[in-house]
């Protein structure tokens, strides 16, 4: 499992709804895979600013895109190869983040979506999108059930981290 966080980015998650939950909740996975050594790549639209902090820090960075669709990224592409089941988090729902689930369903990846990790700078944007990548053949699930799910079993040993982790009302 492979943790994308689309261009959560200084200039534009101010203005997205529920920016707040959105990005307490993308840390909390991002941490999370941390935790659990699973890969975490994040990807930046041009003229945006950076990855959000204190995301910077949980990250794996690519090279700036230009295209909505992270698959138009060469350098997103490298970093993904190899795995085959994606969660994807970001925004914006309407663009980035469902170009992105669409085209990785093309390629034969099993792609989910955190919908309470992704947003829109409209909340029917961000509705309408999550209703059609369902349609489209896009899992839908939230952070603490991808937690979970990665965990597989209470009696990992990271899953008293991860149980504080899940608990976080804050980023810390």
């Amino acid at each position: 499992m492979h943790l994308i966080v689309v261009d959560m980015q200084e200039k534009l998650l101010p203005h997205v709804v529920d920016s707040d939950s959105v990005l307490l909740n993308t840390f909390k996975l991002a941490k999370a895979f941390r935790v659990l050594g699973l890969p975490v790549t994040a990807t930046q639209q041009v003229k945006l600013g950076d990855t959000v902090q204190p995301l910077k820090d949980l990250v794996d960075v690519t090279g700036e895109k230009t295209t909505f669709s992270c698959m138009g990224c060469e350098d997103f592409v490298r970093k993904i190869m190899g795995d085959r089941k994606f969660v994807l988090t970001g925004i914006e729902t309407h663009i980035c983040v469902l170009q992105t689930a669409l085209d990785m369903l093309k390629y034969g990846f099993e792609v989910y979506v955190a919908v309470d990790a992704t947003s829109s700078r409209k909340a029917l944007d961000r509705d309408t999108a999550i209703r059609r990548m369902a349609q489209e053949g896009v899992k839908l699930t939230t952070a603490e059930t991808v937690m979970y799910e990665a965990l597989k079993d209470a009696r990992h040993g990271k899953f008293k981290e991860i149980l504080g982790i899940v608990k976080m009302s804050k980023i810390e």
